[in-house]
């Protein structure tokens, strides 16, 4: 299964293919759980999700946001013209700021584990 991505290879791509020995393992469960996570409930796939993430994806995870890669964009117009009207009208809005707080905060919420784990090891650094 391909991702759409405009023809650039998305953050996880590039993460996957820089996993030594743990790619393959991360992509193999992800490939066996796509079926599961088509009937899954929300819970369930929060489930499957921990499951698939191993301590050396975290730490990987955390080098290459901190060192290659901290931005996250992704398509999507109706954001764009919120963002643009915010922006306009309210002194000293930051379309990253907001867009940061809001992705941080529903993240934490849909993948609370995850969300921890990944806190945990920047606290680390």
């Amino acid at each position: 299964m391909k991702r759409e991505t405009g023809g650039k290879a998305s953050m996880m791509d590039l993460l996957e293919k820089k996993l030594d020995g743990t790619s393959e393992q991360v992509i193999s469960s992800q490939d066996s759980n796509l079926n599961l996570k088509k009937e899954a409930s929300s819970q369930e796939i929060k489930d499957i999700t921990s499951q698939v993430i191993n301590s050396q994806l975290i730490s990987e995870s955390v080098r290459v946001a901190y060192k290659e890669r901290p931005r996250v964009s992704f398509w999507s117009p109706r954001v764009s013209a919120i963002m643009y009207c915010l922006k306009k009208t309210i002194p000293d809005f930051s379309k990253s700021a907001e867009s940061k707080t809001l992705l941080e905060e529903a993240l934490s919420k849909k993948y609370p584990e995850l969300y921890k784990q990944i806190t945990d090891e920047m606290n680390k650094k």
